[in-house]
């Protein structure tokens, strides 16, 4: 007798072919949470690359900056003998003197110090909008030129005697420091321990507190110009009432609650905070 043949039977097709549908799906959704874990954390590892030597330069600016009392520093709501910046709704800029080396008029007679601003560019024809720049001139010593400005002690003042450092103006000295930063906020670590944006005088500043709001090449250029300018709008001011870590909470808080942006974008935004010793 011929032998009885055996096949797979159609129920049985359709329950193999389910079976490796649902296997393929399973595979397929684990190296898509893979992909986003990988693209999340190589996102943020760009973000951190770039701030290093951002925050290592603010460092060096930092650590060497004038303090006396005879040199004006313009910074947020800063009282006499020192220049008054007032409240700086936004983005803050500050400017001071610092011993670090600047971009000088002329290869001779260069003094030790340099005027040292930051900011972000608020001019939305600039290749810098919304981006943070770092101003470094370099001053020579008095008499030593007509036209450009030397060492100038109280009570001439930096936003008189050179107003791009303390405005939104152009400056051919300012350079592109950080084309991911578009978020600005700095407060006062006082001597006395509290936390403040209206110090009497920076000789009372213990630290400069810096907070800034990134977000990473390929993450932002999902975002036009002028989302740019309203996410940073959004990112609260520092008040007096805050703790340490309020500000960030409440930067996060607020980038979790954006819903009129695309969110790959937003949730892209890295926001970090140091302590600058003066």
């Amino acid at each position: 007798m011929r032998k009885a043949e055996h096949a797979f039977t159609i129920a049985e097709l359709l329950v193999s072919i389910a079976v490796l549908v649902v296997l393929i799906l399973m595979v397929s959704r684990l190296f898509t949470n893979t992909a986003i874990v990988t693209m999340s954390g190589n996102k943020r590892m760009d973000a951190e690359a770039q701030l290093r030597p951002i925050f290592d330069r603010m460092a060096v600016d930092f650590s060497q900056m004038v303090t006396r009392s005879d040199f004006d520093f313009f910074g947020k709501n800063t009282a006499a003998p020192n220049s008054i910046g007032g409240s700086m709704t936004g983005n803050d800029q500050i400017a001071f003197f610092s011993t670090v080396a600047g971009y000088y008029p002329s290869s001779t007679l260069q003094s030790p110090l340099s005027l040292v601003s930051y900011r972000i560019n608020s001019t939305s024809t600039s290749g810098s909008f919304n981006k943070l720049e770092r101003l470094a001139k370099g001053l020579l010593w008095n008499g030593a030129s007509t036209t450009d400005a030397p060492i100038l002690l109280m009570p001439l003042t930096i936003g008189a005697t050179w107003p791009t450092a303390t405005n939104a103006n152009s400056d051919p000295d300012y350079e592109l420091i950080g084309p991911n930063v578009f978020r600005f906020e700095y407060y006062y670590l006082l001597k006395n321990g509290s936390l403040s944006d209206t110090p009497t005088a920076i000789q009372n500043v213990a630290a400069i507190a810096i907070a800034i709001a990134t977000v990473d090449p390929r993450s932002r250029v999902l975002l036009s110009d002028s989302q740019v300018t309203t996410l940073a709008g959004r990112l609260t001011d520092f008040t007096t009432s805050m703790k340490p870590g309020d500000l960030l909470g409440q930067w996060q808080t607020t980038l979790d609650g954006v819903t009129d942006m695309p969110r790959p974008a937003i949730s892209a935004v890295r926001i970090y905070e140091r302590y600058f010793h003066p």
